[in-house]
């Protein structure tokens, strides 16, 4: 059955769990922080759809089109700055909102120490959907929620990885015109315990519990790749690209990612999904464009088309070309390295500090991160690419 499936193949989405119809697949968590099927073969039909719906097994035979590409950002400056690129996700979710639809996709929970995934139908509920999470979201029973929408004829926008969205259409397995998907760029999935290592950590060094969480925060603007706390005491930490711990761990070490993020089966054209989004690192426009963010759009389909359409009056959108895309983000196509040093990361993150366990295995010294900083805002004030 699928627990037998090898690690560097499993991506975590819990598709399987949704789809078993006895309720014989269970996800412990490992040692990395990352869940994997388990079967209670007690109750166990030996029936093979857990295997059967797996997308890291059975890849799924996309027959998207060929991505139509553009730049683009929300019109509506509040919506763009507190996006992670442009806000092309809201002025999406906010079109099928506008229909009376629903939006499926990412929230932190209560404490900001977990995400997981949840169907809404509220502006209140978009707030909590966008901007990027930056690690892995617990999907168990999202799949059976959205097919149940789905069944009632209501219009459902869902949001989520590459193999997340391989697995909502292997669970529905026909493309209903009812369901739009939308993937984005996807750097790596990372471990939820090493972002709650690094939360716990924060929490120590300020005194008290999180109130909020912000990744990509544009405070010192979008390519800053800054990360906002808000703590319940008052009191807030910021960190830019430069001497975050969280985002150098992520972007220059990739220590802490899934093992089936180093062989993704899903990094390719065409997409499995209807729109995909992400940061157009490469395009280059006015210097205010470059502080708030630009969205990288590629619309895969008709229905992606149908929606992107709907949202223009709300949007400044460009036409680019898929090489411009690529050039800029290379995870379209690629899969991130494995890093050597992950290893050690995993057996350190039980007996020491997140930040003190980054900064020594990716070699960057306190005076060589002050450096760096001090560069990237000098290019910043001049006005030059970082």
């Amino acid at each position: 059955m699928i627990d037998s499936i090898k690690k560097e193949d499993c991506t975590g989405c819990k598709v399987c769990g949704d789809t078993c119809p006895a309720g014989a697949v269970s996800f412990p968590v490992d040692s990395e922080g990352f869940w994997y099927p388990a079967v209670d073969y007690s109750k166990c039909h030996k029936c093979g759809l857990c295997i059967k719906t797996c997308p890291s097994l059975n890849k799924l035979q996309t027959v998207k089109d060929d991505p139509r590409v553009y730049a683009a950002w929300s019109l509506d400056m509040t919506r763009r700055r507190e996006s992670t690129s442009g806000g092309l996700y809201s002025e999406l979710a906010k079109g099928i909102l506008r229909i009376n639809g629903y939006i499926a996709g990412c929230v932190f929970t209560d404490d900001y120490k977990e995400a997981k995934h949840i169907i809404g139908n509220t502006e209140q509920d978009l707030e909590k959907i966008m901007r990027s999470k930056y690690f892995q979201s617990d999907t168990a029973g999202i799949y059976r929620n959205v097919k149940e929408l789905v069944e009632k004829k209501e219009t459902v926008l869902f949001c989520g990885s590459p193999c997340q969205n391989a697995a909502l259409s292997k669970f529905l397995g026909t493309d209903s015109d009812n369901v739009i998907q939308c993937d984005f760029i996807c750097h790596g999935i990372n471990s939820p315990k090493a972002y709650r290592r690094h939360i716990e950590e924060l929490e120590r060094r300020f005194k008290s519990t999180v109130q909020s969480v912000h990744f990509k925060n544009k405070r010192r603007g979008w390519r800053s790749l800054g990360i906002y706390i808000k703590f319940k005491n008052g009191k807030y930490y910021f960190a830019n690209r430069n001497n975050s711990p969280w985002t150098n761990g992520y972007i220059v070490g990739n220590l802490f990612m899934r093992p089936s993020c180093y062989r993704c089966k899903y990094k390719n054209i065409p997409r499995v999904s209807d729109i995909s989004i992400a940061d157009f690192w490469g395009f280059k426009k006015r210097r205010q464009d470059m502080f708030y963010g630009i969205s990288l759009v590629m619309v895969n389909s008709r229905k992606g088309a149908v929606l992107y359409n709907d949202i223009q009056s709300r949007i400044y959108s460009e036409p680019s070309t898929l090489e411009q895309a690529i050039s800029g983000n290379w995870n379209i196509l690629n899969s991130t390295p494995c890093d050597e040093r992950r290893n050690e990361f995993f057996r350190r993150i039980d007996t020491e500090d997140f930040s003190k366990i980054v900064w020594d295995l990716t070699g960057l010294s306190r005076p060589r991160r002050l450096k760096n900083d001090i560069r990237f805002k000098l290019k910043m004030l001049l006005g030059r690419d970082s």
